[in-house]
């Protein structure tokens, strides 16, 4: 059994690794696809499925599957997902039981309740689903299982010397004729016919008595493969094991009792049409990336020094003498014109470099002589196939920026996308006071004809 499970967990993990390096590209993420605190996502769904249910019981002839007289059942359940990885469901599932062994067998059937902690591994290995398509998750819960079982005999024999016929109901004296005092001090006599919700004195076990009820824990692993923003298709593998060793009424098992549930399931995710289930959303790196920075002393010195820098520039003039020998002084030095910043992982122009390229538009038109060479970089998170591109949709962005809102001609800029080479902060070195920010940057130099 513990092989068995060994090996689901294994093609589980393989279907996860194996889209690992097929991830989608974090940069082209929609805002929707995105996890942000106080945006608004589907969080509720409702499930229903259908699968077999094999027992584990005394009374079974088979190690891992059943030979024959499989057992199927269907689940309902209705779910709740607080976040990204973390959920929580209400599961209701019921199905007949059977099992045989040593010329008998016990038949019944149990109703399943249980309430299940749920998380995706996805979500903690690869921060979002795989391929925008798959969600591998754990389940551990907590539930009750009602049951009714009896037991019977298989075929015709003979017991003690007493005939016994075959689906006769059969009796303690039957399955223990040869323990003495056993089971009388669990409350069970020779005569009693060996049954749990139904009437095991006074006559034949058939009058339906109140369930047996027992504590079970279920656990196991699922997938759900993403049909579209309403419809989930999945399959989900759990264990419910039992504090108790009595679903197939065997007085002198060993082992608490435990079945498997496969259940194939359609989920419908309630909410808005236009809008994401949560379980279906990325990680917001730059939330993360902005928490940490709050705390980051060095971080908060460069902000500080950007806005005093971006404070004075803008109440200089470039009408001013001083302003003119400053951008000779570039001309002829090669010196920095200009330097934008980016978030993690973006090449969106934030206010602030619109407001820095705004500045530098201004002194183009000024002076209409000027060519910019627009560079790019990254900092060293990321492959360098990644990052070069990174670099080059930042250059451009700069570029779009300066033609489309400033209407300063194409033909005055070039672009130079350099990826991480170059880092301006080297943070691999100086961990942990390097600053990733500084090399996120698309900085302007004036070219020299």
């Amino acid at each position: 059994m513990n092989r068995f499970f060994t090996l689901i967990y294994l093609l589980l993990f393989g279907l996860l690794s194996q889209h690992v390096n097929a991830q989608i590209d974090f940069s082209q993420l929609e805002e929707e696809q995105i996890y942000r605190k106080g945006n608004k996502y589907n969080t509720w769904a409702v499930t229903v499925g259908y699968g077999p249910v094999i027992y584990y019981v005394d009374v079974i002839d088979y190690t891992v599957f059943p030979k024959n007289n499989w057992k199927f059942g269907p689940t309902v359940m209705l779910s709740k997902q607080f976040n990204r990885p973390w959920g929580l469901d209400a599961q209701f599932m019921m199905a007949d039981m059977y099992g045989q062994k040593n010329g008998r067998y016990f038949s019944g059937d149990l109703l399943d309740f249980s309430l299940n902690v749920t998380f995706a591994i996805n979500q903690f290995a690869i921060f979002g689903p795989i391929s925008d398509r798959w969600n591998i998750y754990g389940k551990l819960g907590f539930g009750l299982v009602y049951f009714r079982s009896r037991q019977q005999s298989q075929y015709d024999r003979t017991i003690g010397g007493e005939p016994v016929a075959k689906d006769q109901y059969l009796q303690v004296k039957h399955v223990y004729p040869y323990i003495s005092g056993y089971p009388d001090p669990h409350g069970w006599e020779a005569d009693d016919y060996l049954a749990l919700g139904y009437n095991r004195r006074g006559g034949l076990p058939v009058n339906k008595t109140s369930r047996r009820n027992e504590i079970v824990i279920p656990w196991g692993v699922g997938a759900k493969y993403r049909i579209n923003k309403n419809f989930d298709v999945g399959v989900e593998l759990l264990m419910r094991s039992m504090n108790a060793d009595n679903l197939d009424v065997n007085l002198s098992g060993a082992d608490n009792d435990s079945y498997m549930y496969t259940a194939f399931n359609l989920t419908y995710k309630i909410g808005k049409k236009n809008k994401r289930h949560a379980a279906w959303t990325y990680k917001d790196f730059n939330m993360e990336y902005r928490r940490k920075r709050q705390h980051d002393p060095l971080a908060i010195k460069l902000d500080s020094l950007r806005s005093e820098i971006e404070f004075m520039a803008a109440n200089d003039s470039v009408l001013s003498d001083t302003t003119t020998i400053y951008t000779e002084s570039i001309i002829y030095q090669e010196g920095i014109s200009e330097s934008v910043f980016f978030d993690f992982d973006k090449s969106n122009i934030d206010r602030r470099s619109h407001r820095t390229l705004a500045k530098l538009a201004r002194v183009m038109k000024l002076n209409e002589h000027i060519r910019i060479r627009i560079v790019g970089y990254c900092d060293e998170r990321g492959s360098v196939e990644y990052n070069l591109k990174l670099s080059n949709r930042r250059c451009n962005s700069v570029l779009n920026t300066l033609v489309n809102d400033f209407k300063i001609p194409a033909d005055r800029f070039q672009i130079d996308p350099r990826g991480e080479s170059e880092m301006l902060s080297d943070t691999e070195n100086l961990k942990p006071h390097g600053l990733h920010l500084v090399n996120r940057r698309v900085d302007m130099f004036v070219i020299i004809e």
